[in-house]
Formats: C-alpha cells, structure tokens, sequence
C-alpha cells in the first residue's frame, strides 16, 4: 500500500479508536482522567495496527482495561473502517512523555550556558 493511503488509514483510525475507546470504556475520566492515543501506526501488509497511548492516572492498568475490552473494541474498528482485509490492534503504552521529560531535567540540572 502506497504512503499516503497509509497515512489517510492511520489518521482515519487514530480518530476512530479514540471514538471507540471513549464509548466502551465506562467511567473512564475518573479513572484515567484523559486517555490519549498519541500516535497510530499501520504495518505495510495492513495486518497490525499499533495503537500508542497514554493517560495521566493509572497508566499500569491502562493496557490491562484496553486488553480486557480489546474484542469488542476491534469488532467496533472493524465495522467502521470499510476495509478488505482488516488489521488487528495492538495497544501499546507510549512512555516517550516520561522520556521526554528526564531528559529536559536531566540538560537543566547540568546548567550549561550557550
């Protein structure tokens, strides 16, 4: 599949899913406060969607509570997206925030000046 059509199906799903995820999570607010899919991306043969995502609260029970409502999430997706062949989803907890931030405490704590 061509870059761009790759790259309309990985947007396309990334607005999905955050529809989806919305609506079959219950109580999710209270319990994650803002779930996030930061990024989508789709293998080349359409086989795997990986979903990166990340909340503010209760990040060690994020991927548990997708996995446990991963069937009716994907039956959902499947539905939605209009595809021939369908990819299967795959979370995945996306950590580079935490990264991103010891790394920016890391450069201020050596105080160099430029």
């Amino acid at each position: 599949m061509k870059q761009d059509r790759l790259n309309k199906l990985q947007s396309t799903a990334q607005k999905l899913l955050s529809e989806i995820i919305f609506e079959e999570i219950e109580d999710s607010e209270k319990i994650f406060w803002i779930i996030t899919i930061t990024w989508v991306k789709v293998s080349s043969d359409l086989s795997y969607l990986d979903v990166f995502i990340s909340s503010f609260k209760e990040k060690a029970i994020l991927p548990k509570t997708l996995a446990k409502h991963w069937y009716d999430i994907q039956k959902k997706f499947n539905q939605k997206i209009g595809l021939i062949k369908l990819p299967k989803i795959r979370f995945r907890y996306d950590n580079s925030w935490e990264n991103y931030s010891n790394i920016d405490s890391i450069l201020r704590d050596l105080n160099i000046n430029w």
